[in-house]
This record gives C-alpha cells, structure tokens and sequence, in this order.
C-alpha cells in the first residue's frame, strides 16, 4: 500500500509541476501550513496534491502537518478513502483512538472490499479492547480468504481473549488441517486444554506432536516433564530414556534422568546420573552449580551423603579445571567434615583461579583459625583487605593474627581501622572492641584496654567473653577489684560451663583476699573439666599457698608445669618454693 502510495507522490510531483506551467485562469487559492499557497482549478487536482503532501510530511515525521494536508485533501474530496487510511493512523498516533475509528469506518463505507482497511480497523478494535468487533472483522476476512492462516490466527487470539476456548479450537484445528501438526499450534491447543482443565486432551495434542516428529527430543522432554509433574513417572522414564536415544550427548538428560530415580528413592542411581551429567562438557559449570545446590538442599547429612559430595566436587574439577567452584564446593564439604587442612588447600587453590570471590576469602580464613594457623591468617587476611578494603570482617582476621603473632601494634591499627567499615551488626562491632582491648591490654594502655571493653559491653552487656576478659585484666592491675568480681560473676551467671569463666571468678576472689571463695570455685572449674589447663592448676597451687597449705601448692604447681599454659614464674615458684606473682 505504501509503495503504491510513494509512486503516487512522485506522479503527482511530476505532473504538478507540468501542470504549474499551464494558464492559471479561474485557479482557487488555497493556503498551507507552512504559508505557502497553492492553486489549481480543480478540486480532485487539488486533493492528489495535498494528499502527496500528506504522505511527504508523515515519512519526515511531521504527523501534525500531515494531518492538516490530509483534512484539507478531505476539504476537497469528501470521499477520499485513501485519506481517511491515512488521517486513521496518523490520528491513532496521537493518541486520538475515538476519532481514528470514525475515520476507518467512513474509509471501509466507501470502501467495503479493501482488505487493508478491515485489517486497520480490526486493531483498532483489538487496542481498545472491543473483541467482539475485532473477531467480527476477521470472520468477515475469513469469508473473502478462506485459506488464509494469518487471519485464522487472528481470528483465534480475538476468541482467546474473549474465553471462548472451544471456538478458538475450532480455529486451530481447521489451521491444523491446512498446514498440518506444528509447534506453535500445538502448544496452544495444549494450553487451553489445560485452562478448560482437560489435562488428558492437553497431553494428547503433545504425544501428537511428538509423534508427528519423532526425531525431535526437544518434544520428548516435554512429554517427560507433563508425565512428570501429573505423577505418571513410568511414561516420563519412557520418555527420557527415548531422548537419550535420540541425543545420547545431551547435556540436560541426566540431569532429568537423576531427578527422577532422585524422586522415586533410588539415591545411587540417581548419583550415577547425577555424575554422568556433571561430566558433560556441554553443561555450563552455573548449572550444575544449580543443579547441586537443589539436589542437597534440605537432605540429611551423613557420611554416604558427604563421600557422595567429594565425588561430585572431584568430577567438577576433572571436567571444569579452569573453574574455582570445583575447588570451592570441595572445600566446603571437606570444611563441614572437619577436615580444615584439606579444606584449606582447596580454598587456595579456588583463590589462585579467582580471587574475586569474597565468601571463597572468608571461608579460608576460617580455616585458617580453625587449624590455628595465625602466619597464614595474617597474610591472607591482608590480601584479602587489600582486594576487598571496605569489608571490615579481613581486618578483624588480621589483628587477630598479628595479635597471636605478637605485633600487637599492627594488630591495634586493623582493629582501629577495620572498626570503620562495620555497619549494621552490632556483634561484630563489640568484637573488634573486644579484640581492642586484649591489644592496648598488651600494649599497657589500661585506660584505652578499659575504655574499649566498656565499649563493647555497652553493644552488648551479655558477652561473656568481654566481660571475663575484662575481668581477668582489672584483676592483674589489681585495679576496681569489685567491678573485676561483679563482671566475672555475671560471665559464670551467663556461660555456667566455662571454665576459663570459672578461673577468672576465683582469680578475682583471689585478688580480693577471700582465698576460701577462690578455692572453692577454683574447685569447681577443676573437678568440671577433663583437661584442665595449666593456668588452672597454677592458680590453685597459689590459692593454697597464701592459705599456708605449701606442699600442696608445690605439687599443684608440678602439675601445671607438666600440664604447660603456665606463668613466667612457675620455674621459680618450683625451684625455690615460694609465690611469686
């Protein structure tokens, strides 16, 4: 239509022109838009060349003028179909739908047999949601082209938005019958048997497809999953094992074969599906990431479970050598078993492939506590702060390691430092200030060690950690003495079971001169343990030195000598038999 029109301009253009040279007796003025004036001496002259001036003004875009040119070429021919088309859509454009309806309906009065016309009018109707009118149309098309598909799936869209589902059918299957069974068809059919809650018809029209094309395993993975999701597990085997035959190196069919024995119980099976999936180069390592993290969500763990884990950990690094998640799922799992050493150097090894991953870093450093390896936390813990230096919890790991490694002046600037970035979790605050004060304790800043734990119990007034530490160091000073018993009493109050608690409560009494309470409670923490420390067996020999009862002093001490954790004075204390503190 548009060519049509575009060879139109050029004629009208062309003889125009010629025409302008000729007499312009008895011409009538007529003036444009744009203030210029044009003349001519016939109206149906006058209405070609405004409607070609229309048609300039819409392929430059200016919609405004061309509706003007195109009321005016109207002006002149009250019957000018073609105008009305054009001034239709140009109106629609504008948002002016009411008016761009009325325009298509002179248009199709005047011109009842143009397709074109009825086809505009059908999607005006359809935009402002009169179906009735929209399926209307397209019967009517129906009749002129009985074989046209394109107006069958019109027309079937108009009968799905007005529900009337076996209408609609009706249409597909009459396009069924002129271009036989297709996809798209099918697949439609199948969805509205489902909306009409005939599921048997529904899986009917996909058998038929699949059977219409039986090399084509994509259909047979549909059967298998509708097979599936409807509980009729033997027929989606069926299925999956006819994909298998069609596409032997389909990377998604072991995946589906694993979930159905998953499924059904039979748990090795399924692994030996599982594998074979992992295996396929074909798969993308993000999937079976996925596809893992929903096979072992929720599942009990035991050993069968995590030696199954080892081995699909060990087939992703076998299949996937340049991915860190091989690495870092064996990692995980051999960290949940305890095994932090292994677990640590699978870590690293995730790490040399990528370092970007920050939770890869934190689980290191976990193992790197967890095996009390403090060189290595201090060293990771700084690279990792230096790739990730707005997180606060490496900076945490770093004053611990030079803590434990005794640059407690380092130690001091990660805790200060990385106290900066925490937002949000008070926990983690009142560690670093808890972490603090242990620093500036070592450091012999007593006021800034005080200042710190006062800190931390305002976060957190229940952390026992904070405040038996808190307690012990006031107690060493022999400074606030009675704040020291009050806060060791809490922490036993708080975590009954824990010994370095219960030391530090007698250590306290100790200090006060009630050395009965300390040997009582020191009695306590002895008799509550398999293994008490050296430190424990240390103070008990002092508690019963200063109650004059020396032989057993000495023979505690012996014991915590043996035991190791012991003061700097325990050889002297040996030696001479005497107290020293």
């Amino acid at each position: 239509m548009n060519k049509s029109r575009n060879i139109l301009y050029i004629l009208l253009i062309t003889f125009g022109l010629a025409f302008g040279c000729k007499s312009t007796k008895n011409a009538v003025p007529i003036q444009t838009n744009n203030g210029s004036t044009i003349t001519t001496a016939s109206p149906e002259r006058m209405n070609a060349l405004l409607f070609a001036s229309g048609i300039k003004e819409r392929m430059a875009g200016n919609n405004a003028k061309a509706i003007t040119f195109f009321e005016q070429a109207l002006h002149q021919k009250a019957d000018d179909h073609a105008s009305m088309y054009e001034l239709s859509e140009l109106l629609a454009r504008e948002n002016r739908i009411d008016e761009s309806l009325v325009m298509m309906k002179k248009a199709i009065e005047i011109a009842p047999d143009n397709t074109w016309y009825k086809i505009r009018i059908a999607q005006i109707y359809k935009f402002i949601g009169d179906y009735e009118a929209y399926s209307g149309v397209y019967r009517q098309l129906l009749i002129q082209q009985p074989d046209n598909t394109e107006y069958y799936g019109e027309l079937s869209s108009a009968l799905l938005l007005l529900e009337k589902y076996d209408e609609a059918l009706d249409v597909f299957n009459q396009i069924e019958t002129q271009i036989g069974v297709n996809e798209a068809l099918s697949l439609q059919k199948q969805q509205i048997y489902n909306t009409l809650d005939k599921p048997e018809k529904a899986n009917a029209e996909i058998e038929k497809l699949a059977a219409a094309f039986p090399y084509e395993a994509r259909y047979q993975a549909m059967l298998a999953e509708i097979y599936m999701k409807q509980g009729q597990k033997l027929k989606a085997l069926e299925a999956y094992n006819k994909i298998r035959e069609l596409d032997p190196n389909d990377p998604y069919i072991h995946v589906s074969i694993s979930e159905y024995y998953r499924q059904e119980g039979d748990i090795e099976k399924a692994y030996e599906e599982l594998l074979l999936a992992l295996a396929n180069t074909e798969l993308d390592i993000d999937t079976k990431v996925q596809v893992l993290v929903f096979w072992f969500e929720g599942a009990e763990v035991n050993p069968d479970l995590k030696e199954k884990a080892i081995g699909i950990a060990e087939v992703l690094i076998q299949t996937h050598p340049d991915s860190a998640k091989g690495y870092q799922i064996l990692g995980d799992v051999l960290n949940d078993n305890k095994e932090y050493e292994s677990a640590n150097a699978n870590y690293l090894q995730a790490l040399q492939i990528d370092s970007s991953n920050y939770v890869l870093w934190e689980n290191l450093l976990f193992t790197d506590i967890n095996l009390q390896d403090f060189v290595s936390l201090e060293i990771h813990s700084k690279r990792c702060m230096d790739l990730f230096p707005v997180q606060p919890l490496p900076y945490l790991f770093n004053g611990i390691g030079c803590y434990q490694n005794e640059k407690y002046s380092d130690a001091l600037k990660s805790f200060e430092e990385g106290r900066k970035f925490v937002v949000s979790n008070d926990n983690l605050l009142g560690e670093f200030y808890n972490y603090s004060g242990e620093v500036q304790q070592k450091l012999g800043n007593f006021a800034a060690s005080s200042l710190a734990y006062d800190k931390a119990l305002i976060i957190n007034p229940k952390n026992s950690m904070v405040l038996n530490n808190y307690a012990y160091y006031l107690s060493l000073r022999g400074d606030q003495l009675e704040k020291a018993l009050e806060m060791a009493q809490k922490a036993t109050e708080i975590d009954p079971g824990n010994n370095s608690n219960i030391d530090t409560y007698a250590w306290v009494y100790y200090k006060l001169g009630r050395y009965e309470d300390a040997l009582r409670w020191l009695d306590k923490a002895i008799n509550g343990d398999d293994k008490p420390s050296g430190t424990i067996f240390e103070h008990y020999g002092d508690i019963l030195f200063k109650l004059n009862r020396k032989e057993e002093a000495f023979m505690w001490w012996q014991k915590a000598k043996e035991a190791g954790e012991t003061s700097e004075f325990i050889d002297k204390k040996l030696l001479n038999k005497e107290l020293y503190e």
